[in-house]
């Protein structure tokens, strides 16, 4: 949508519409203005593929400008001694990525890597393909670029128990500072929340208020069920009911790209390569020392030269699988795969995610609410004005946290999300077409939706006990890679699941809150399901095996840990092992998933690692990395 933004052309579109009257052209000038301002190349840095053609020769190379390497190229730039190569596999950020409410829109499109898992037994046999979509950012910002801007940073222990685990410096108290110095919030800092939250930091964070009506009947009926009403899953307490905070400023996405790039885009010192895929990372012949990278761009091979260090920051999906094109992996696979192993490491492996199954409720309502001149007049609206449905999330902000096995603990085993869809919105955003989910429950859920109301409770498994990997198709880098969730493969995921169905999802409908609005449980018939009876764990199993649903949370594939963790790939300062010059720095070096939505950990891990490398070379820069 960029196109808006150039000037003349701008000109001669209105020009065009002369003829309309001086109202007409004035409104569509606004709009354009608007549009210009929410998406324009402006706000982003240039593409610098002419400046890499003529000197191909960084200090550092940063792979991936999503969630992590925004971040990372930023900080790193801010030294203006260092000249910092940021390479990025999509374009700029896009009208419908802006746009809060529209946040569906890029899955399936040239914004998405549209990943799919491999087909399993035992979940996501509900799938056309029988493989759950894992939709990943391929632009600017990444996967911040494209997913619903929660802010949720996981629990304390989840740290604790990573610093427990030898990961040194990552205990809460440790990566607290990094939450502060990536956070921007918009909401009042009070002695009570004063440790928890800065308003100096650079990723703006909103608290929402004003609850849409089905949003405070779900708030009500959580704590008619128990759980506490809470303003703040980042502070001293996660377990309750909560409108989420959200990563949203002046009515538009708040991105990585947003909030590090396009400050630092006139840096000198800061390039950023777009739509350029990297194809391999290089090594010094006859050594383990990182050299440079290789990348296709428009066809061409260029390679790019790296003095200090080369960061993976591509996500737990491409970073594993640039490792292993580039001989970082394990070795019976990558000789399988015909590739020279450089270093024998289990990339790849331990790949955790947080899936979850749905359970519908359903109330008549008026379906000339997503009506297209609806959708239309919101559209104005939000153009001109930035006000409307379409400036945030609601209705779709209701989050919970609860411990499904010990009540009185203060550490979640589950988290709910509520979707809140008007009648007929499918035909505006057909959610779970975009999932690729069978006609059989495509074409039931269309009918549920066509004069209904429907709200969807997720139940989530927080801290998931199975885990997969991933491993390459072909030594083809433009090959996708193969996905092995594994989901469900401890039973006790299931069973998580289940007493969270039936202690949280199944019980809403009892609620006063629930019973007063009109909405009533309601079943999908799946035609696997049929033979059980509804509401039984068996037939509630049914359901989470054909209807596995990912939270868009991949993780750990290529795990932090200490010297004795044979099972890790990268150290505590996210240096790869066995090799020099190389570090990961994005989600994939948890070392096991946080309990909670992982965009916010993730910009915290990009702090804290470009903090590392500064730390490194502005101190200790005669020792061997």
């Amino acid at each position: 949508m960029s196109w808006a933004c150039n000037e003349a052309l701008t000109s001669n579109i209105v020009n065009s519409y002369q003829v309309a009257g001086p109202l007409f052209v004035q409104t569509l000038q606004s709009f354009l203005a608007a549009q210009c301002a929410l998406t324009g190349d402006h706000l982003w840095p240039q593409d610098a593929t002419p400046d890499v053609l003529k000197d191909p020769n960084y200090d550092f190379i940063v792979v991936g400008a999503g969630s992590a390497g925004s971040v990372v190229a930023s900080r790193l730039s801010e030294n203006p001694e260092w000249k910092v190569l940021l390479v990025e596999a999509g374009g700029n950020p896009t009208l419908e990525t802006e746009i809060p409410q529209l946040f569906y829109s890029a899955m399936g499109t040239n914004l998405d890597w549209s990943y799919h898992t491999e087909p399993q037994e035992k979940a996501c046999r509900g799938y056309i393909n029988k493989g759950c979509a894992w939709p990943r950012g391929k632009v600017l910002g990444g996967t911040s670029s494209i997913n619903a801007m929660s802010y949720v940073r996981g629990h304390k222990a989840d740290y604790d128990q990573w610093a427990a685990d030898g990961n040194y410096g990552w205990g809460y108290e440790d990566i607290l500072p990094y939450f502060l110095k990536s956070e921007k919030y918009e909401g009042d800092i009070t002695e009570e929340n004063n440790k928890y939250h800065s308003q100096d930091g650079a990723l703006n964070v909103i608290v929402n208020k004003e609850p849409h009506f089905v949003e405070d009947m779900i708030m009500k009926a959580a704590v008619e069920l128990g759980l506490k009403n809470i303003s703040d899953a980042n502070g001293a307490n996660q377990i309750g009911v909560l409108l989420t905070h959200s990563n949203i400023k002046d009515s538009h996405r708040f991105s990585t790209a947003r909030g590090y790039l396009s400050p630092a885009k006139l840096r000198k010192n800061l390039h950023v390569m777009k739509n350029a895929y990297v194809t391999k990372i290089l090594f010094t012949s006859g050594t383990n020392r990182v050299s440079g990278i290789l990348i296709n761009k428009d066809g061409k091979d260029i390679t790019v030269n790296a003095r200090k260090e080369v960061i993976c920051s591509g996500g737990a999906i491409n970073s594993p699988q640039l490792l292993m094109l580039s001989g970082l992996g394990p070795k019976e696979h990558l000789t399988e795969m015909g590739i020279e192993v450089k270093a024998d490491l289990p990339v790849g492996e331990n790949l955790q995610d947080h899936v979850f199954a749905p359970t519908f409720y359903t109330m008549p309502g008026d379906k000339s609410l997503s009506s297209l001149s609806n959708l239309f007049g919101s559209l104005v609206q939000y153009m001109l004005e930035g006000s409307g449905p379409l400036k945030d999330i609601t209705p779709h902000r209701v989050m919970s946290f609860m411990n499904t096995t010990s009540p009185s603990s203060s550490i979640p085993d589950v988290q709910h999300i509520y979707l809140v869809l008007p009648p007929g919105s499918s035909n505006l955003m057909d959610v779970y077409k975009k999932h690729g989910l069978s006609e059989d429950f495509h074409s039931k859920f269309l009918k549920m939706n066509e004069d209904n109301y429907v709200v969807v409770v997720y139940s989530i498994v927080l801290h998931p006990k199975s885990s997969g990997k991933i491993i390459l198709a072909s030594k083809n880098p433009f090959d996708k890679p193969l996905i092995y969730a594994n989901y469900f493969k401890d039973p006790e995921d299931m069973a998580c699941i289940l007493r969270s169905m039936k202690q949280h999802a199944l019980k809403l409908g009892d609620t006063k809150s629930f019973q007063d609005t009109g909405f009533k449980l309601d079943w999908i018939n799946l035609d696997a399901c049929l033979k059980y009876e509804k509401a039984s764990d068996e037939h509630l199993e049914c359901i989470a095996r054909e209807l596995t649903l990912s939270l868009y949370h991949p993780t750990s594939s290529v795990k932090m840990g200490p010297d004795s963790d044979l099972t890790s790939v990268v150290d505590p300062e996210l240096r790869v092992r066995k090799v020099k010059g190389l570090r990961v720095i994005d989600a994939s070096i948890m070392p096991f998933v946080v309990r909670g939505n992982t965009n916010g950990p993730t910009v915290m891990i990009a702090e804290k690692g470009a903090d590392m490398i500064k730390h490194f070379w502005l101190n200790r820069h005669h020792e061997e990395l």
